[in-house]
């Protein structure tokens, strides 16, 4: 996958969780967390011209924050926002996690 696939390829699945997250929102602090976390992927997706560890970071830190907000946070997704958080999901596991680079010691707990 070149560069600029990948980083059109994000942008689409986020933008189809961000569309189908728009009919199950509740207003609670949880949803307005995980709307500011798609909104700054996204406005940093829309300014990137080449793709590079920092992007991928950022990329990373939107999986982990969503993950945590989806897993243990009060946010209630219907069957559309669930299946477009896995699709986002198997894409960050497929294309991300290999190219993103990591420096120094990793210890995994």
């Amino acid at each position: 996958m070149e560069d600029k696939e990948l980083i059109l390829e994000a942008y689409q699945l986020i933008s189809e969780l961000n569309k189908a997250y728009q009919t199950c929102k509740q207003g609670l602090p949880d949803d307005l967390r995980l709307q500011q976390n798609i909104d700054e992927l996204l406005n940093q997706l829309k300014k990137t011209e080449k793709l590079d560890n920092s992007i991928l970071i950022d990329l990373e830190i939107f999986y982990q924050r969503t993950s945590l907000l989806i897993g243990l946070g009060t946010l209630k997704l219907n069957e559309e926002a669930r299946t477009a958080w896995r699709n986002y999901d198997k894409f960050h596991y497929d294309q991300v996690k290999h190219v993103l680079t990591l420096y120094g010691p990793v210890f995994g707990f």
